[in-house]
């Protein structure tokens, strides 16, 4: 997410959050409740201070659905990535694309058990890859960590044509490899 979305989100936030401490300090005193409504009659009735008021009601309401929006569309790729050539139309899937990584995570024979990905969109219509890593313990994790960047971030260039930009490896558990005893 961008920084001014962020920046937007963090205002608006704290705004939401004293308009509902004042509504919270109206319920629970009634001193408090008619003070702000005499307020808001004595703000009703002076036709300036009236126009500032709905002024900064609609810019409140706009920022309102701007913060939605920015909300829902800027946490996640949307779900396809589509590039044109001069034929026409080609639309990759997000989970197709995380299917690449944790296909290329599995088979670069690095000692990987189990993997999830997740694609999220970076600088310049690049794509940026996690991968969370169960290892066997019998790995070398850093030298495994690696040859999975490098293997995640080719096969998802070469099967998709969108270049990564950073490709980030999480080991978030070791398995110990139990010897086999046959019988």
């Amino acid at each position: 997410m961008s920084p001014w979305a962020r920046t937007i989100l963090i205002i608006f936030s704290f705004l939401l959050a004293v308009f509902f401490l004042i509504s919270l300090l109206m319920l629970a005193s009634t001193d408090i409740l008619t003070g702000m409504i005499t307020l808001i009659l004595d703000l009703a009735q002076k036709q300036p201070v009236k126009t500032i008021a709905v002024v900064a009601g609609l810019v409140g309401f706009l920022i309102t659905v701007i913060t939605l929006i920015v909300a829902v569309m800027a946490g996640r790729l949307r779900k396809t990535r589509i590039r044109t050539n001069e034929i026409g139309h080609i639309e990759i899937g997000v989970e197709a694309i995380e299917n690449i990584a944790l296909n290329a995570a599995k088979i670069s024979q690095s000692g990987v058990k189990t993997a999830k990905a997740r694609v999220s969109p970076a600088k310049g219509g690049k794509l940026s890859v996690r991968m969370i890593i169960q290892a066997f313990s019998d790995v070398e994790i850093p030298m495994m960590m690696a040859r999975v960047q490098e293997r995640v971030k080719k096969d998802v260039e070469k099967y998709t044509g969108i270049e990564v930009d950073k490709v980030e490896v999480r080991v978030s558990r070791v398995e110990t490899v139990a010897p086999r005893v046959e019988r």
